[in-house]
């Protein structure tokens, strides 16, 4: 275990999606063998290892495709410092370099979110290779503008510069979570034994990255994980969110119930609720072409109610608890195609349990 930099502690939980979304697909990659042990802001925004080496990883975006990354960027001293303060040090590949063990095998990667300016594209891998190092103007450059930087243990800037990697991600938070999601896409598949829902995949991806990463990242102390670690953690939110077990079993009915209490709803009424649960979810599973795009557009239209009466509850609009559960159970029950017949009204009450299941707070926010 590590302990974090001195220099402003561990960081509040605003504006690292991204940052976060892109230490999911390293925790992917030690699963796939690349990493034996992934650690978040900890030395670094990301420390990854292989065996005894270090791979300080760091994370630096921007809005917009006109603004790229060049070798002048990312040398220059940080311009909110004191003038006495803007040093070599303060620059991105300063912060990057300094502050940390440099053994053997040690290496150093900004992750950037667009492709950078020629001479700083000199040093672009592709992840998870470690490339031979960079030599001509664009090493000497960098060399040239951090000149002032000292390291302890014998190590040098050239030293540190010959063990550069730039890495570019995808320009959206949006864009990596896709590769996130069609990277997990599988794991949820083997664990389930069958094809996920789409929604199932969205909800691991979701506790993955802003209930695990994030709320660990927000700690005093970081928690360096091991491939083995982090499967187990893969599979609970597996469970979590699928309610099913590795061996096929569903989970109990804790989860619903406790959803539908303050909504006055009693445990047989429960029970029932998430028997309709489970076979709407095993229907749907096993729908193919328009039926499967019927199933989604319908609980597509279900959870936009249950948006909606979300909203207005918490606009002091509607009580909570029964009234809540009352008047979203109004509007399903006027959904056009539930009044016409077209959809049977046990379908939308399934598939409103469903989503119940899948949410928090659905009727009655946590105190």
């Amino acid at each position: 275990m590590t302990v974090a930099p001195a220099d402003g502690g561990r960081r509040s939980r605003r504006g690292f999606l991204y940052q976060d979304a892109v230490t999911l697909l390293d925790c992917l990659d030690m699963l796939d063998g690349l990493w034996t042990a992934v650690s978040w802001e900890d030395l670094e925004d990301i420390l990854c290892h292989r065996g005894d080496a270090p791979a300080y990883r760091q994370v630096k975006t921007v809005e917009g495709a006109d603004k790229r990354h060049s070798i002048a960027d990312v040398c220059r001293a940080d311009q909110t410092k004191k003038p006495e303060n803007r040093t070599a040090s303060t620059s991105y590949l300063g912060k990057l370099f300094l502050g940390k063990p440099l053994p053997d095998g040690a290496r150093f990667t900004l992750i950037v979110n667009e492709v950078p300016a020629a001479d700083l594209y000199q040093f672009v891998c592709d992840r998870g290779l470690n490339p031979q190092p960079v030599t001509g103007a664009s090493r000497e450059r960098v060399l040239e503008r951090l000149a002032e930087l000292t390291f302890p243990d014998g190590r040098d800037l050239a030293w540190c510069v010959d063990r550069l990697d730039v890495l570019v991600t995808a320009r959206t938070v949006e864009q990596v979570e896709q590769e996130a999601f069609q990277r997990l896409y599988p794991y949820v598949r083997d664990y389930l034994g069958q094809e996920p829902l789409v929604p199932e995949v969205d909800e691991v991806l979701k506790s993955l990255v802003s209930v695990h990463i994030g709320r660990s990242a927000a700690k005093r102390t970081p928690r360096r994980h091991t491939a083995d670690d982090f499967r187990s953690i893969l599979e609970e939110c597996i469970r979590k969110s699928t309610g099913q077990r590795r061996d096929g079993t569903t989970e109990r009915l804790m989860t619903l119930a406790d959803k539908l209490s303050p909504a006055g709803i009693p445990q047989a009424e429960a029970e029932r609720q998430h028997e309709s649960m489970l076979s709407f979810r095993q229907a749907r599973r096993r729908s193919v072409g328009m039926s499967r795009e019927r199933y989604d557009a319908l609980s597509d239209r279900v959870y936009a109610i249950c948006q909606i009466t979300t909203a207005r509850r918490r606009m002091g609009l509607i009580q909570p608890g029964q009234p809540a559960y009352a008047a979203t159970l109004e509007a399903i029950v006027k959904m056009p195609e539930v009044e016409s017949g077209q959809v049977e009204l046990s379908d939308a009450l399934a598939i409103l349990s469903d989503v119940t299941a899948r949410c928090q707070n659905r009727y009655e926010d946590a105190s």
